[in-house]
């Protein structure tokens, strides 16, 4: 009975200090001890008794305690959920009977992997569709070693969950990968379709200004000839008059534009 208690307690306290390692240290020191004793303290007690549906308790506090540090839900459910993921596989993959050993080795792999999944839940965040296939893993995970203690299986097909488990993680990073790449091929579109429509915005304006350019020529011509002819002629009150009422405006409408601009 001791050894299963020291056993829970420090998977418990494992699990803590690897989901606090994958939110980046969210937790202070204080926060980080006194989860780990209440969780020790109910999570050992509720274990005792109702198994493996302490797990609930175990990841809805967890969940909790990130939420409260302001943690996003993605952050705060993916985190306890890979925690326990990378317990489960450690479990089968450590072939160890004495109990120290097998923590050290425990810690060990727990908190490699956590620094390894530190780097990657940020490319993940808010990818609710994976975040649903390793809640659905666990579920899957727990009745398969539920149903084993409760039917008493033979160690030949408890032998096998290491595969079955690696096969679920496998499933799981594949699904990841081909999501990245959609998600990458999407965001390229998209930059593509913007640019694409600055550079239509940048062409419409380039022969918006090419047409008024035209148009200035056109007027600015007009404009000489018709000083010339008046200047030919020498009648200063059509000149002035000319003046007044032709040239005289342009600069209203240059200060128009440039406003509008």
């Amino acid at each position: 009975m001791i050894e299963f208690i020291g056993i829970a307690v420090s998977q418990l306290l494992l699990l803590v200090l690897s989901v606090n390692i994958m939110t980046r240290n969210i937790l202070t020191k204080l926060e980080l001890v006194a989860v780990s004793i209440i969780l020790a303290v109910f999570g050992t007690i509720l274990l005792a008794h109702i198994q493996y549906f302490s797990l609930l308790f175990v990841l809805g506090l967890l969940t909790i305690v990130l939420k409260i540090k302001k943690v996003s839900w993605f952050m705060a459910i993916a985190a306890p959920v890979l925690g326990q993921l990378v317990m489960i596989m450690s479990d089968y993959i450590i072939k160890i009977e004495n109990n120290f050993f097998f923590i050290v080795c425990l810690a060990g792999l727990m908190i490699l992997s956590s620094f390894a999944l530190k780097s990657v839940l940020p490319k993940i965040e808010n990818d609710y569709f994976i975040l649903a296939l390793l809640i659905l893993t666990t579920i899957i995970f727990y009745m398969f070693i539920y149903a084993g203690s409760l039917y008493n299986f033979p160690k030949a097909i408890t032998s096998i969950y290491t595969l079955i488990f690696a096969t679920f993680i496998l499933a799981i990073a594949l699904a990841f990968i081909i999501i990245t790449k959609i998600s990458q091929k999407q965001l390229e579109i998209q930059k593509q379709q913007l640019e694409l429509a600055q550079l239509e915005e940048y062409t419409t304006r380039m022969e918006s200004l090419y047409a008024s350019m035209n148009m200035f020529r056109h007027d600015y011509i007009n404009i000489l000839a018709s000083l010339q002819g008046y200047i030919a002629q020498g009648d200063k009150t059509i000149l002035e008059n000319y003046f007044k009422e032709t040239i005289a405006p342009l600069k209203k409408t240059f200060e128009a534009t440039e406003g509008e601009e």
